[in-house]
């Protein structure tokens, strides 16, 4: 797995297929920033050549040397400014009214993609990735970072571009108008830059902290809630309590934090502003008196450094957000340039099955940095065979039978079907041709039909009844209130551990892969249920090449072979009877568990 540094290039091609209507948005907060550059000039005019006319040529862009012309009336000139005033008025409405919505567009579309692609690289992941990071994490990634971004997108984009655009269109008035007032009126502009520059740094770093605390804030309460059956029966309801409260005041700290620097933004603008209106008034003054000044360029001067702090004011309430966005982009970043541990080589080809023989060809394999969990596993499994991997917790049994669908790969030898090794072939070719049954029996919200078809979408009812046939489940199926179009909820909780683990066989039977996993499939069942469940497994595992992974003896009886594993090697193998005959380790477990249910 490598990690690097957050790289824009995965969000800029996210974005790409809205260049044009980017640029056509850009281009109209441009006119936007032009139109309302020239907003006070209508009323220079008046005052300059109206009430009363000046016997000064007035500063007027294109136009000044004929507003300047005496035989002019005032009365047309004053029609000419309120008209364009109204002009000016309509043209910034119409186009804000324009970019406004579109940037609103892109954003939601911009959002929508991310999303998208976000999604399907967390699940192409390796598991290995999924194995250190918190779901609840990842999920906040999702949303909640993906949220702050479009925010972003949609609202302080239009906020930043028009009023830098805006920003710059008043300083080059200024400067053409009189360079030396105008250097005057942006004096404090740089102690002011500096300021929400300091400020907006340390709300980043706040930000990034309470995005990380909320992050684990939302994977206590995910582990919590999706647990809530265990938090409540054994009363540890406070217990979590506290440990939410102490996240939360974390996160809290954290937004305080950013949220008392946030709060300095605004009165220091406030104060520079008025420092700098108070230098335009004094020096306004002072030069009209002096005749240097018309009284229409200090409105000018006012009027643009009014709106030139009022921007900046605009800008340093929207630093809290922006912060916020910016971890945000970091925080999906790193997860864009994770690469997964299992992925396709260059030229990888789909892998064709045929009778479905399995060899472990001197695997190992180590958690990253974990002593090896397998060591020189050498293991052929026939076609059509069915084989049964058992052994104390924490062998290595349900990590080797991962290694045949590319859960994982291996750190030394190969896994190989038909001859061929799976690193060689494409991840989704290989994991095709498996079916897997596991422990927790994981189902989705939704019917049961949809559950029994999510290995296969495109299947007929005629399909998906008869799969349930095979894994005994279409009984029970029938007597529901809506039969197969009945709801379960979220995990299969509205159903018993049977009949969850009945539904997950259909689905693997309907599958009808050449290769079939099984990850304790029994486990934590009643005697009842696990007959009817071992019923299903054995007329799931004909004709299929079978791998079975079990604590309880009872579910591998039907076993061709059994393997014994120890401390990640080979430790046993042979039938039931064979083994129990050489009264190794398998006889003693077999004879602890008969033990166990004797009592």
């Amino acid at each position: 797995m490598k990690l690097g540094l957050p790289d824009s290039r995965h969000f800029l091609a996210v974005g790409s297929a809205n260049v044009p209507l980017l640029a056509l948005a850009v281009f109209a907060m441009l006119l936007d920033a032009l139109l309302t550059v020239m907003r006070p000039w209508p009323l220079k005019v008046v005052i300059d050549r109206v009430i009363p006319p000046s016997p000064r040529t007035i500063h007027v862009p294109f136009i000044g040397e004929w507003l300047s012309d005496p035989a002019i009336e005032r009365l047309p000139i004053l029609y000419g400014a309120c008209a364009t005033t109204i002009l000016i008025a309509i043209g910034t409405g119409l186009l804000t009214y324009w970019y406004t919505r579109t940037m609103g567009e892109i954003s939601q579309r911009y959002v929508f993609s991310l999303r998208q692609i976000l999604f399907a690289h967390m699940q192409r992941l390796s598991l290995l990735f999924h194995d250190r990071q918190r779901t609840g994490d990842l999920t906040a990634r999702l949303t909640s970072d993906v949220q702050s971004i479009q925010d972003v997108v949609a609202n302080n984009s239009v906020i930043l571009l028009g009023n830098m655009f805006l920003l710059l269109g008043m300083i080059v008035m200024m400067l053409w108008l009189n360079w030396k007032f105008a250097l005057i009126a942006l004096s404090v502009a740089p102690i002011l830059f500096l300021s929400i520059y300091n400020n907006t740094r340390h709300i980043k770093n706040a930000s990034r902290q309470a995005r990380s605390s909320a992050g684990h804030l939302a994977s206590l309460a995910q582990e919590t809630l999706s647990s809530i059956r265990i938090v409540q029966g054994l009363a540890q309801e406070d217990q979590l309590d506290r440990r939410f409260a102490a996240q939360s005041t974390k996160s809290l700290q954290a937004y305080l934090y950013g949220v008392k620097y946030q709060a300095a933004v605004a009165p220091i603008v406030d104060i520079l502003a008025a420092i700098g209106l108070c230098l335009v008034m004094w020096f306004g003054a002072t030069w009209v008196m002096a005749g240097e000044l018309t009284t229409g360029d200090v409105v000018i001067f006012f009027a643009y450094v009014t709106n030139l702090y009022s921007p900046m004011r605009a800008l340093s309430k929207s630093s809290n957000s922006t912060a916020r966005a910016l971890v945000g982009i970091e925080r999906i970043a790193e997860v864009l340039k994770t690469r997964s541990d299992v992925a396709d080589l260059p030229g990888a080809k789909p892998l064709r099955v045929g009778a479905g023989e399995i060899e472990f060809r001197d695997v190992s394999f180590a958690y990253p940095g974990r002593p090896r969990t397998l060591e020189s596993i050498n293991l052929v499994i026939n076609p059509g065979e069915t084989v049964a991997i058992v052994g104390a917790t924490g062998t290595g049994k349900s990590t080797l039978v991962s290694l045949v669908p590319r859960l994982y790969d291996p750190v030394q030898g190969a896994v190989l079907i038909d001859g061929q090794d799976v690193r060689t072939h494409s991840v989704k070719s290989v994991r095709s041709q498996i079916s897997m049954v596991l422990q927790d029996s994981l189902l989705f919200s939704g019917t049961i039909r949809e559950n029994i078809a999510f290995g296969r979408p495109e299947s007929t009812d005629e399909e998906i009844i008869a799969a349930a046939r095979v894994a005994k489940a279409h009984d029970f199926i029938h007597t529901l209130p809506d039969g197969y179009d009945t709801e379960i909820s979220e995990g299969g909780t509205t159903l018993s551990g049977g009949q969850r683990q009945r539904i997950s066989i259909a689905r693997a039977c309907l599958r009808n892969s050449p290769i079939l996993v099984l990850d304790e499939p029994t486990s934590g069942l009643d005697v009842v249920s696990e007959r009817a469940v071992i019923q299903a497994l054995g007329a799931a595992a004909k004709a299929r090449t079978t791998l079975i992974i079990a604590h309880r003896l009872a579910t591998v009886r039907f076993a061709d072979r059994i393997i014994v594993l120890d401390r990640g090697r080979i430790v046993e193998m042979g039938t039931h009877q064979q083994l129990l005959a050489n009264l190794g380790g398998y006889a003693r477990l077999y004879d602890l568990q008969s033990l166990q249910c004797k009592t």
